[in-house]
């Protein structure tokens, strides 16, 4: 049960609303129906992603394709939070991120880097990057930001390690305290609140990530609802410290529970 009816929705995408199954997404089962359902209650919503590897631009496309009827406006994730954090305070940024989001970053100045910006690079996580990276942090006075600080992601059915593990190893190297544009941080989830012009206590979070989808909602102040698809796993609902609002089964019976709230 929820404590009370909230007045906006924020929502994960992969894991609740897809799953790539061979590199392909997929519509995980009735959350087309449920994203609808969603929609035409009227209640506002956004869709809060760690994704770092495409802009909100390309996963508005990317869902499209697969029955979602969604706009870029709609969605926030890591890279656009830093990429306004950038033009806000003039920075030089260093970046290792995805080449899928290279472009995002051209239009600065990024020669003398005066802050270090790390997001899920995949395969340009080499030894040669983090250590050019290490260096920067540990050569300077450099204020370093992660898009998210995930451990894992379910990939076409298999865990693969997320981007957390690496924000590790260069904090504990450089002695350098990352600070987190994406989930679970507090400023992300009050920012994605304020896009509905809502407080967090008025708004919940669907997740299916225990620590930073649903932990890091409810230490913003929101309700927090996990979800059993994606990375869910049965431990999960015995979490030590993080105790859901509401364990569902899916994002359909989450979109139910939220309607039928009184």
């Amino acid at each position: 049960m929820l404590s009370k009816k909230p007045q906006g929705v924020l929502c994960d995408i992969s894991g609740v609303l897809k799953n790539s199954v061979n590199r392909v997404d997929v519509a995980i089962e009735k959350s087309v129906e449920a994203f609808q359902r969603l929609q035409e209650s009227g209640i506002p919503y956004v869709l809060c992603t760690n994704e770092s590897c495409y802009t909100t631009e390309a996963m508005a496309k990317k869902l499209n394709r697969i029955g979602f009827n969604v706009s870029a406006d709609k969605i926030i994730s890591p890279v656009s939070v830093i990429v306004q954090v950038i033009k806000e305070n003039n920075n030089r940024p260093y970046v290792l991120v995805n080449e899928k989001v290279a472009d995002e970053f051209a239009q600065f100045d990024q020669t003398n880097p005066d802050i270090v910006v790390v997001g899920d690079a995949e395969d340009d996580f080499t030894y040669e990057a983090m250590n050019r990276t290490f260096r920067l942090l540990v050569g300077g006075e450099r204020k370093f930001y992660c898009l998210g600080k995930s451990k894992y992601y379910l990939d076409s059915g298999v865990l693969k390690l997320e981007v957390g593990c690496f924000i590790a190893g260069l904090e504990y190297s450089s002695q350098v305290q990352a600070e987190i544009c994406g989930k679970p941080s507090s400023a992300f989830f009050n920012l994605a609140a304020k896009m509905l012009g809502l407080s967090p206590s008025d708004v919940v979070m669907i997740g299916d990530d225990i620590d930073s989808d649903v932990g890091g909602a409810m230490n913003a102040g929101c309700q927090g609802i996990l979800v059993k698809t994606g990375k869910y796993r049965e431990k999960d609902a015995h979490h030590p410290t993080v105790k859901p609002t509401l364990i569902a089964d899916n994002v359909y019976h989450a979109i139910d529970v939220i309607l039928s709230t009184k």
